[in-house]
C-alpha cells in the first residue's frame, strides 16, 4: 500500500505533499498504516466534495491510497474530517517527518 497526502489551504495556502509506502516501513508500522486507513473509512468521503463557503483559511486534504484493489482518492476539508480520518492524516504527516 502506498498513501499520498496533499494538504493545501491554511492562512498562507502552502501546499504540502507526503507519501508513505508500507514497504519502506517496519512491519508493525505497516500494520498500523493499514489499520488507520481501514478505520478512516474512505468510502464515506467524496472524491471531489462541494467546497464550503466562508472557511478560506481551513486545510483541505487530498488522500490517494494505492493497493492491490486499485486506487481510491478522496478530498476532505479540515472541518469535515472524522476523528479517525484526522488520526490517519496526523500519522501520515508525522511519519513523513520522521
Amino acid at each position: 500500500m502506498r498513501v499520498r497526502l496533499e494538504r493545501s489551504g491554511g492562512f498562507a495556502n502552502v501546499r504540502r505533499t507526503v507519501t508513505v509506502d508500507e514497504e519502506a516501513l517496519a512491519p508493525e508500522r505497516a500494520q498500523e498504516l493499514r489499520r488507520l486507513v481501514d478505520r478512516a473509512d474512505l468510502a464515506t468521503f467524496p472524491e471531489d466534495p462541494t467546497p464550503v463557503a466562508g472557511r478560506p483559511d481551513r486545510f483541505v486534504y487530498r488522500l490517494m491510497v494505492e493497493d492491490g484493489a486499485g486506487t481510491r482518492a478522496v478530498t476532505v476539508g479540515e472541518d469535515a474530517a472524522s476523528t479517525e480520518m484526522l488520526r490517519l492524516l496526523e500519522w501520515l504527516q508525522a511519519t513523513a517527518e520522521a
